[in-house]
């Protein structure tokens, strides 16, 4: 999001117990949060760009971006185990979670209810929810290897087994803009890859190709917002930009020095930066 018309905000959270927002050009913090409870193990930013809601074990706190008030304005508990995702509707209706319970849960952001309104329970422990522009339909990807596809209008259930003979973990999910594409990466270094159809009803997933992204575990996949290109990251210390088009790598990007994880990664809005 914009700090300024200038600048990018960027927003981080970590082990360290704080929240931070960056100035991404100028790499000044210029807003710390104490988040005291227990690491911060995701973040979503409300499509209005108004709230910052932060998943840790048992708790979800929202948080008014437009403000300095160091204290969460709404917290949801009553929750078990680790909150591991988090994500909001485009037309910001609704908020959804999913965690190590098993289960993935749907706010209403229109009340001031701190109970989900609905909620699903797979088999194992979550590890990813994507939601599909069609704002209906949820991806999820668990610990035991299988992508679960909610239709959240017609409370439908299906499941996907990515190998039955060697069961590894879907650690990220993403969706194209035009949902004609989706992406998985998992705990094995691969990156599997669908085409999609059927925008409108219900979606069908087609079987395109897969691929060695990573010789280590695969933590993240994102499409970029102009299509063009996927990015995947990884325990072996380097984030890869991949070729929609051919799925052929284009950059390998890594310090020379550092070898850490790499957990996470976000494109600017016009596709230019990563």
């Amino acid at each position: 999001m914009s700090a300024t018309n200038d600048d990018v905000l960027l927003i981080t959270a970590g082990y360290d117990r704080t929240i931070r927002f960056w100035g991404a050009y100028s790499t000044a913090v210029y807003r710390t949060i104490m988040h005291e409870d227990s690491p911060t193990n995701c973040l979503a930013i409300h499509p209005q760009k108004t709230l910052l809601a932060a998943g840790s074990h048992q708790h979800i706190k929202m948080y008014d971006l437009m403000s300095n008030n160091p204290n969460p304005v709404m917290k949801l508990d009553q929750l078990q185990k680790n909150i591991v995702t988090l994500g909001f509707s485009d037309e910001k209706n609704f908020m959804f979670s999913g965690g190590e319970d098993h289960c993935v849960r749907i706010w209403d952001m229109r009340s001031a209810r701190t109970k989900a309104f609905r909620q699903t329970t797979v088999s194992a422990s979550v590890n990813c929810v994507t939601l599909h522009p069609n704002q209906t339909e949820l991806l999820i990807g668990d610990q035991d290897g299988t992508i679960h596809r909610w239709d959240m209008a017609g409370d439908k259930h299906e499941t996907y087994t990515i190998d039955a003979n060697d069961p590894s973990a879907i650690r990220s999910i993403s969706i194209n803009r035009d949902a004609s594409m989706m992406a998985a990466v998992n705990s094995n270094g691969y990156c599997h890859i669908w085409s999609m159809s059927g925008f409108a009803a219900q979606t069908h997933l087609h079987r395109r190709t897969r691929f060695r992204a990573h010789q280590r575990y695969a933590l993240k996949c994102l499409f970029s917002p102009d299509m063009t290109l996927l990015a995947t990251t990884s325990a072996d210390g380097t984030a890869k930009i991949w070729r929609t088009s051919d799925f052929n790598c284009q950059y390998e990007l890594k310090h020379d020095r550092l070898q850490n994880w790499v957990w996470d990664c976000a494109f600017t809005s016009d596709s230019l930066y990563l």
